[in-house]
């Protein structure tokens, strides 16, 4: 069962209000008018006992400090079983006076403390107390004092009490009010803030004017808040990086897989092509008698395969080849182009460059993979006797330009950088992975390419980020 704060305030204050005040009222009840009643016995005794000697030697009652007690004090010197001296109300006679004395002295409630013996009697609200002194035989001093009793006044701290009781309960009621509403306000507030905090709700701000433990509270929670903030966003950055990685490797997947499947195309027809030639040429049938020429077409099928062998390798490579510190210069173009240049001259064809000096993010591996796939396009496909190598440096990067006379089909453009995609032409045919390989490279480091028809060019261009 749910308990509000006010209720819980005002039980707690109520008991312990109601246990301060019982104890109160129980101790004035039991002891008020019992401590009124012995320090007035306490007064008399010292009294008695301080003058007894001064009695002894035959000073007068008068002449003695016991005057000076209540008006309702007799006191009588009997002496040789006669009063000698009387003072205050009579309330004794020679004829009874000594039964009186008899009758103290036989009393099992009387007290007595050496030669001085006292007994308290309450009748009708008013408690008589008498003391005897006896200074030696036959020889007393006897005192009767009236106390009124403190009823009266018990039954006016009584009504005192009750009108007490009331102030204090209403006292507890508004103490209540004003403390739980301190208390309650600050704690909904948290409570709110805290539900926003459950929520992921980490841009909220708590603010509290106190000064109390409440201010150490909300500092410690806004602190939370901000680590939690903190931790939740690497977290979730840390989680996106993840879930990129994770859609990365899975596209890297499936386009392995494409690959090995074409691949499978790709090598099963030379392979057929190859067992065929082979029975031809074993068998003696027909036209495979001519082993000389068909073994040299058998090589050039060996060639195709190895060749499509060799580019495989590097698309299943291509992401253990990249590092964060990959520098490459521009200038290592030079050394790529040297064996291509022989290629080049077999073709008949020159091979242009204009190269600016710039320091390039790319390993030379790639960078060698990538110009080597893109000039023996060129070399390939071009019509003239001549290709253009070009790399410059702009505002955004460093531009590397591969030019050669020609045109292509504007539909077959981005075909290209498919896998084992060919053109139908008559050039010589390569593995069709050449492109394929580029587009991967570029895609790696987030480069952006283009391959493009210009005024009867075929234009290749990327852009490589500087050091």
């Amino acid at each position: 069962m749910k308990i509000n704060l006010f209720v819980k305030t005002f039980l707690m204050l109520l008991i312990s209000f109601s246990l301060v005040f019982i104890g109160s009222m129980y101790y004035s009840y039991t002891r008020f008018s019992p401590m009124y009643i012995e320090k007035n016995i306490d007064g008399v005794k010292q009294n008695i006992l301080s003058n007894a000697n001064t009695l002894k030697q035959g000073t007068s009652l008068e002449d003695t400090s016991l005057m000076d007690l209540s008006s309702e004090t007799a006191f009588i010197r009997y002496q040789n079983q006669t009063i000698t001296a009387s003072i205050g109300p009579t309330f004794l006679t020679n004829d009874n006076i000594l039964d009186f004395v008899i009758g103290i002295y036989d009393s099992e409630e009387a007290i007595q403390e050496g030669s001085l013996i006292y007994y308290v009697d309450l009748q009708d609200d008013i408690y008589q107390i008498n003391y005897i002194y006896q200074f030696e035989f036959d020889d007393y001093l006897i005192v009767s004092t009236r106390i009124q009793s403190l009823q009266n006044v018990d039954q006016v701290l009584n009504n005192i009490n009750i009108t007490q009781s009331i102030i204090v309960f209403i006292a507890i009621v508004l103490l209540s009010f004003i403390i739980s509403k301190s208390v309650v306000k600050p704690i909904q507030q948290i409570g709110a803030y805290a539900k926003g905090l459950s929520n992921l709700d980490f841009n909220q701000n708590l603010k509290l004017k106190r000064q109390d433990e409440f201010r150490d509270l909300v500092t410690s929670l806004n602190e939370l808040t901000f680590h939690l903030k903190k931790a939740f966003s690497e977290l979730h950055e840390a989680n996106q990086k993840l879930s990129s990685d994770i859609d990365y490797e899975k596209a890297q997947e499936e386009k392995k897989k494409q690959l090995i499947m074409t691949i499978n195309h790709e090598i099963k027809t030379p392979l057929a092509v190859m067992k065929g030639m082979i029975e031809g040429m074993i068998d003696g049938v027909g036209r495979y008698k001519d082993k000389e020429t068909y073994l040299k077409e058998l090589l050039k099928q060996i060639e195709s395969i190895s060749t499509i062998t060799q580019d495989l390798t590097y698309t299943l490579r291509l992401e253990d080849k990249k590092t964060d510190h990959d520098v490459v210069s521009s200038a290592f173009i030079h050394t790529i182009l040297q064996p291509l240049e022989e290629l080049a001259k077999q073709k008949k064809i020159k091979i242009q460059k204009n190269l600016e000096p710039a320091s390039l993010w790319m390993s030379e591996e790639l960078l060698n993979i990538l110009v080597t796939n893109l000039v023996k396009n060129a070399l390939s496909y071009t019509t003239e006797p001549w290709v253009k190598i070009d790399g410059s440096i702009q505002s955004n990067g460093y531009v590397l330009v591969i030019r050669n006379k020609g045109s292509l089909p504007e539909a077959e453009l981005t075909k290209l950088f498919d896998s084992f995609y060919r053109l139908n032409t008559q050039q010589e045919k390569g593995s069709g992975l050449g492109l394929f390989i580029v587009k991967q490279i570029c895609d790696l480091y987030g480069y952006p390419y283009k391959l493009f028809n210009d005024a009867g060019d075929v234009v290749f261009k990327v852009l490589i980020s500087l050091k």
